[in-house]
């Protein structure tokens, strides 16, 4: 009689321990499937935001932090960053209000620009520069490390004569590209050419 009780203790308490260990492994694994669900909605977030970013803006890439930061890149000088910051919040709240990434502090963060005086591209600048001068709303160029030439102008807007302009002031750069003065640059075409108007946007 006692043996028997004491085989089915055993049965039961194997019972028991095989059903804690199974019901560990299938909360685990629905942990993990859970896990790796919010990572993909989380990327998907992101890319998301990017793409709606990268519609008005250049020079723009989002990240995220192990500290639960969602930070913006913004390639800009130090004047206009502050503007495109406030225009970007609010694009990046209406896009993560209803995502993963809702409760992401968000933090701003500016790339250093290549300057009009950069001893890396003073050949290239010089030239471009002088040859866009004769358009009243040029500004200044800036040469980025992701290979874009962004020239500033102080068109305002974004309608059809501000793209009739940026595209002309485009042309001209295509232009120099073939020109003696800048013959000796290796790889000019792989450059994007972009015209920005007075707020940073880009309008071509």
């Amino acid at each position: 009689m006692v043996k028997r009780i004491l085989i089915i203790a055993g049965i039961l308490l194997v019972g028991i321990a095989t059903y804690s260990m199974l019901t560990k492994l299938i909360e685990d694994d629905t942990n993990k499937k859970m896990k790796e669900s919010l990572v993909i909605k989380e990327e998907q977030s992101i890319a998301v935001l990017r793409e709606k970013l990268h519609e008005k803006y250049v020079g723009v890439d989002v990240k995220t932090t192990s500290q639960k930061d969602l930070v913006i890149q913004v390639v800009a000088d130090e004047v206009n960053f502050y503007s495109l910051k406030k225009d970007m919040a609010s694009i990046v709240k209406s896009v993560i209000e209803t995502s993963p990434l809702k409760n992401y502090k968000v933090v701003f963060e500016r790339w250093e620009l290549s300057s009009i005086n950069d001893e890396a591209h003073p050949l290239l600048i010089k030239t471009l520069a002088n040859g866009l001068k004769q358009y009243e709303v040029f500004e200044n160029i800036v040469i980025e490390a992701q290979a874009f030439i962004m020239v500033n102008t102080s068109i305002k807007g974004l309608n059809k004569d501000a793209r009739e302009v940026a595209m002309e002031m485009k042309e001209k750069v295509n232009e120099m590209f073939h020109s003696k003065e800048l013959n000796s640059i290796a790889d000019i075409e792989s450059y994007e050419i972009v015209i920005l108007n007075a707020s940073g946007e880009a309008i071509n």
